[in-house]
């Protein structure tokens, strides 16, 4: 009876260690999946890359076009998208501007996105209706008082520094020029809590917000905009004085 009852132990304790073995293999693997989420949002790389690029395209393209409606475009502006990932946003802007004489401009800090932009919009580029610039938003490769309008979705969580990137946007805009960030609350506080803003603590609007009234700009607010399907979207509007 004593050796059934030590094997019984002997075995229950092998099964154990097999099932810790098992759930921590699995939480390890969840830690390096989250990891390399985080990662490709900030830049995209690789096949990572790739992958956060056709789930960005999806989940971002029609708060893309939102955002390009309420920046009220006209004929001669000059246009730019701040962190343009997939590129929704410049197709819109673009369409704004197909027969006029102004011009949209792209900056993003990722290889793999520029390089994607550059085929995607290769007629685009060619008739010289689009600019694409490999770069970051802390130094943005532009003369001061340049655009009419900047604007950027999802984009401003991964700066290095929000104060940097706040002086580089206002010192390309035109005075009376606009900035408009859009957003849906409810999705950063999501992707926050499953870890995949590791690579961008500063995703909470009210500091930008603050950030932006810091750094100069005015008429700084948020605004919740709720389309008839139900879904809502947040954007943040500044003006250069």
């Amino acid at each position: 009876m004593f050796n059934k009852r030590k094997t019984a132990k002997l075995s229950f304790s092998r099964a154990y260690m097999k099932c810790s073995d098992v759930f921590w293999k699995m939480a390890s693997l969840k830690s390096r999946v989250v990891d390399l989420i985080a990662r490709n949002l900030r830049e995209p790389k690789g096949l990572g890359g790739h992958f956060i690029r056709v789930i960005l395209e999806k989940r971002n393209t029609g708060l893309e076009r939102e955002i390009v409606k309420h920046l009220n475009i006209q004929r001669d502006d000059k246009v730019i998208e701040v962190g343009f990932g997939p590129g929704a946003g410049l197709n819109a802007a673009l369409k704004n501007l197909e027969h006029c004489s102004g011009k949209v401009y792209g900056i993003d800090i990722s290889e793999l996105i520029v390089d994607h932009a550059q085929t995607h919009f290769k007629e685009a580029i060619e008739r010289q209706k689009l600019e694409i610039h490999l770069g970051s938003a802390m130094e943005l490769p532009f003369t001061e008082n340049f655009f009419n309008s900047v604007f950027h979705t999802n984009c401003y969580y991964f700066w290095p520094s929000l104060d940097q990137g706040i002086s580089e946007m206002k010192r390309v805009l035109k005075p009376g020029g606009i900035m408009l960030t859009g957003l849906v609350h409810d999705s950063l506080k999501s992707f926050s809590s499953k870890g995949f803003f590791k690579y961008g603590p500063n995703w909470r609007p009210e500091l930008y917000i603050e950030k932006l009234k810091e750094g100069g700009f005015v008429d700084v607010s948020m605004e919740t905009v709720t389309k008839p399907s139900g879904h809502s979207y947040q954007v943040i509007f500044a003006s250069k004085p």
